[in-house]
C-alpha cells in the first residue's frame, strides 16, 4: 500500500506540471477524459480555497527542491500558506516558497498566500539533561542559534521579494517543543520555563514583527487523569503567544474534539486571550489502545465524514455560531495540519484533506470537488 501511494504521489508531482496559474479549479490532465480522470490529481485540483489560512508541519525540503513545484502551488492555493522548517531550510527553499506565494498573489486572491515557519526550541544546543532553571553556556547557545536563524531567514525572505518584485510576508512562527514540563506549585521551575519560552518569543518578534507567534500544546487535552482532562504539560500558560492551541488528534471522536476546543478556549479567556489555534491530524492520530490510554498511529484511515465535519466546524460561521452544539470555530483564526501534506507515512492523507476542504467550503462530497 505504501509503495502504491508513493508511486501515486510521484505521478501527482509530474502531472501537476501542466497546471495553469491563477485558476480556482484546474482542467483534466492530458490523456484523460471526463469519464476517466486521474482521480487523486483531478480531485485535488478541483478543490475550492479554504476560508482561513492553514499552516502545516513543514513541507519537506526535498519537495521544495523539485524542478516542478506545481504540486506545492496547488496546495498553497487551497491553504494560502507554505510552511518551512526553521532549522534546516536554506535560501533556495525560501525563494521557492516566496515564488509560489507571489504567483498566487499576483491574481489578487481574497486571502494572500504567505510563508510560515516551524521551529522546535530547546532541542538543539541546550543540554539534554539540564533543568529549565539552568542559565549556562548551552542556554546562551540555544537562544543565539535561534535568533541568528530568524534574522537569516528574514533576510532571505527580503531578498526573495526583491528578486521577484513581490511583497510576500512571513506570517507565522510556530514553536513546537516538548522539552520542559511544568510542575504544579513549583514557582521557580515554572518561572524558568516561562522565561526560556519568552526569550524565543522575543527573538521571533524581533525578526518578524507582524507575524503570529504560536506555541504547540498551549491548551487542554482529554487525559487518563481522575478528572478526565488536563492542561498540556509543555506550557506554563504564562508565556507569551499570539493564541492558545489544542490538538485535534482524534478526529473520529468528534464530541471529544469539540470539548477539547471549548475547554482550551475557556482556559485562554482566563488569560485574556480570545483565540485558539487547532492542530488537526488528517489520516492519522491518537487511537485508543488496550494497553494504554492512546497511542499514535501515522496511518489511520478513519471514516471520511469526520474529516469533512472537522473542516466544516472549524471554518464555517454557521457552525461557529452554535458553539454549544458544534465547535466554537469562530474563535479559530488559523489552523495547523499535523502530519504535514503528502507525508508518505500517512498514505490516506490526501483523501482526508479533500474531505476536510469540502467540509470547510460547503461542498456536499467526501471524495471530489464541486
Amino acid at each position: 500500500m505504501l509503495a502504491t501511494q508513493f508511486l501515486n504521489q510521484i505521478c501527482f508531482f509530474i502531472a501537476l506540471g501542466i497546471m495553469g496559474c491563477g485558476q480556482t479549479t484546474s482542467p483534466l490532465p492530458p490523456g484523460t477524459s471526463a469519464g476517466e480522470p486521474d482521480v487523486s490529481l483531478f480531485r485535488m485540483r478541483s478543490l475550492k480555497s479554504l476560508p482561513k489560512v492553514h499552516y502545516s508541519w513543514p513541507i519537506s525540503n526535498k519537495a521544495l527542491e523539485l524542478s516542478d513545484t506545481s504540486e506545492l502551488y496547488e496546495y498553497a492555493r487551497v491553504t494560502h500558506a507554505v510552511t518551512l522548517r526553521g532549522e534546516s531550510c536554506n535560501e533556495s527553499h525560501v525563494q521557492t516558497a516566496v515564488a509560489i506565494c507571489h504567483r498566487l498573489n499576483s491574481h489578487d486572491p481574497a486571502i494572500k498566500a504567505s510563508v510560515g515557519l516551524m521551529y522546535s526550541p530547546w532541542h538543539r544546543k541546550f543540554g539534554k539533561s539540564l533543568p529549565p532553571t539552568d542559565e549556562g553556556e548551552s542556554t546562551d547557545a540555544e537562544i543565539q542559534q535561534f535568533a541568528t536563524r530568524m534574522a537569516t531567514i528574514g533576510r532571505w525572505v527580503a531578498s526573495a521579494n526583491e528578486k521577484y518584485s513581490s511583497k510576500v510576508e512571513l506570517t507565522a512562527v510556530l514553536l513546537d517543543t516538548e522539552r520542559f514540563s511544568a510542575r504544579a506549585g513549583d514557582l521557580e521551575w515554572n518561572k524558568a520555563i516561562t522565561k526560556k519560552y519568552d526569550q524565543f518569543y522575543d527573538a521571533a518578534r524581533k525578526a518578524f514583527g507582524s507575524a503570529r507567534i504560536e506555541w504547540y500544546g498551549r491548551g487542554v487535552q482529554e487525559s487518563a487523569t481522575e478528572k478526565g482532562w488536563s492542561p498540556h504539560p509543555w506550557n506554563t500558560f504564562e508565556n507569551k503567544g499570539s493564541s492558545f492551541s489544542c490538538s485535534l488528534y482524534r478526529v473520529p471522536e468528534i464530541g471529544v474534539m469539540r470539548e477539547t476546543l471549548r475547554r482550551t478556549l475557556a482556559l485562554a479567556r482566563q488569560h485574556r486571550i480570545q483565540t485558539v489555534t487547532p492542530w488537526v491530524a488528517l489520516g492519522a492520530g491518537y487511537r485508543r489502545a488496550l494497553d494504554r490510554f492512546q497511542k499514535w498511529d501515522t496511518d489511520w484511515d478513519y471514516d471520511l465524514i469526520y474529516s469533512w465535519m472537522i473542516g466544516a466546524e472549524l471554518n464555517r460561521k454557521w457552525f461557529g455560531d452554535r458553539p454549544a452544539r458544534f465547535m466554537p470555530g469562530n474563535v479559530v483564526e488559523v489552523v495547523v495540519f499535523y502530519p504535514g501534506p503528502f507525508d508518505p507515512r500517512t498514505p490516506s492523507w490526501d483523501k482526508h484533506f479533500i474531505a476536510y476542504v469540502n467540509g470547510a467550503t460547503d461542498v456536499k462530497s467526501l471524495e471530489g470537488g464541486p
